[in-house]
């Protein structure tokens, strides 16, 4: 490992300018104005994959294209897919930035642009690997393919029926992803599982358009005034989820993983004040981390209906609505709750208004197993290159794609990101801090001999 080692401290900046060429470029998926962007992403992706030794082939899909790389040279060794993604979000209010989100700055040890952490940085590091190994040793210890996309940031509608028309060619022992974070700066973490997520959209109607409120007002239903009784009964005094059924199927961690997570050094008030809120709450009886990595939520992500502008306007609103998201643990179904969800909305729901249910999708629940030796090669590689332990944790976003491996390839994933909880990802100045960054690809390089092993 010497000699790759030494190659990825010799090439750091070489490595950055890499970084800084890829985030200039805008390529906002969601956007349509920017298409010809994340086009160029990948196509820059290809390029720098062949230039490094790889072979690599970009691929149309039904939206934006992806590349596949390639170096499956090491005759009986274990082949791993390497998954990232090339596109990011929107900017976002400019005004919140420091300087332009596509005009990488290095500044405090981080590099700060849209992309550095989500995901462009991560995905440089496993290239910095692979051309570490490659310009030193002239082979990769274990066999890797690249699947890097463009369509991350608006849930990957392609890549699910591109997954299944390449499978052979994508077919692998397991799946590689950083596209997560580290628990703290510094602090080299293991991302074990994540939840999932069921999103759901209530409206209801009641008068054929707005009613004056001091003559109508009592006499028939109000939509906003029911849907906030609704809204409102949809938790317990302790927290709890009250739709019907919710908690039938949760799989409860164990004795011994709680006592893990809450061994993990976190401060309430110092949790709270630095997202700005006035304190912790939750469900009664977890702490912080349980509540946001392994126990099932529900939250309302907007509310609308009425008069919402400037001034006043005495209304009974003709409509009302809300959105609700749910994140869902293990064993938990989409869509055995959607279902759920459904019917405790309208048993609850009086018949002085009309409700419509709207379903947004859902996503299902993923736990990789502890016990693998990818996992156990990943903390020794992480172990070495950082020089402590890593972090074990769950995510309490949502990851489709990882349910989607393990159904379509029937691998598990490994996922070990490279982002700090300041990251600022999807936000205003995202940033990576670049000494975690150049571990990161030190980390990946000895995780390559590892998984050899």
């Amino acid at each position: 490992m010497d000699a790759v080692v030494q190659y990825l401290r010799d090439h750091q900046a070489e490595h950055l300018d890499w970084a800084r060429v890829i985030c200039r470029i805008p390529s906002i998926s969601t956007k349509p104005e920017h298409a010809d962007d994340v086009r160029s992403a990948i196509t820059w992706t290809h390029d720098l994959c062949e230039r490094i030794g790889l072979t690599a082939a970009v691929h149309e899909t039904g939206g934006h294209p992806v590349v596949v790389a390639t170096h499956c040279e090491a005759a009986g060794a274990p082949t791993y897919l390497i998954y990232g993604h090339m596109d990011v979000q929107p900017e976002g209010d400019l005004s919140l930035w420091d300087a332009d989100p596509f005009d990488p700055v290095v500044k405090d040890g981080k590099l700060i642009c849209r992309g550095s952490a989500d995901d462009k940085g991560q995905v440089l590091l496993h290239l910095r690997a692979v051309a570490a190994w490659l310009a030193t040793e002239k082979r990769l210890p274990i066999n890797v393919k690249f699947l890097i996309e463009g369509e991350e940031e608006i849930a990957s509608p392609n890549l699910g029926p591109f997954l299944k028309d390449h499978a052979d060619e994508l077919a692998c022992d397991h799946v590689i992803i950083s596209d997560t974070g580290m628990y703290a700066d510094g602090w080299p973490t293991i991302t074990y599982g994540t939840r999932g997520l069921l999103y759901k959209e209530i409206r209801l109607f009641g008068p054929k358009h707005d009613l004056h409120s001091g003559s109508f007002g009592g006499t028939v239903a109000n939509p906003a005034n029911v849907l906030t009784e609704l809204l409102a009964s949809l938790h317990d005094a302790d927290g709890r989820v009250t739709v019907d059924g919710f908690y039938n199927d949760v799989a409860e961690a164990t004795a011994a993983e709680r006592e893990q997570i809450r061994a993990l050094p976190l401060d309430d008030a110092e949790y709270a004040a630095n997202l700005g809120s006035p304190g912790i709450a939750g469900e009664t009886g977890f702490s912080t981390n349980e509540r946001r990595w392994i126990r099932p939520t529900l939250d309302i992500n907007g509310i609308y209906g009425g008069f919402m502008q400037e001034g006043a306007n005495t209304i009974v609103p003709k409509s009302a609505g809300a959105k609700v998201s749910m994140r869902l643990v293990p064993n938990q179904d989409g869509g055995k709750l959607s279902t759920a969800f459904d019917a405790t909305i309208k048993a609850r729901c009086p018949d002085t208004v009309r409700l419509e249910i709207l379903n947004h999708g859902h996503a299902d629940a993923y736990m990789a197993p502890l016990d693998s030796k990818p996992m156990q090669a990943a903390r020794k590689a992480l172990q070495e290159a950082f020089g402590r332990e890593p972090a074990f944790i769950r995510e309490g976003g949502s990851l489709p794609i990882l349910p989607m491996f393990r159904q379509v390839l029937g691998a598990d994933c490994l996922l070990i990101g490279f982002a700090g909880p300041n990251c600022n990802a999807h936000g205003p100045n995202e940033n990576i801090v670049l000494e975690d960054v150049d571990c990161g690809a030190e980390a990946t390089a000895r995780l390559f001999k590892h998984l050899a092993t």
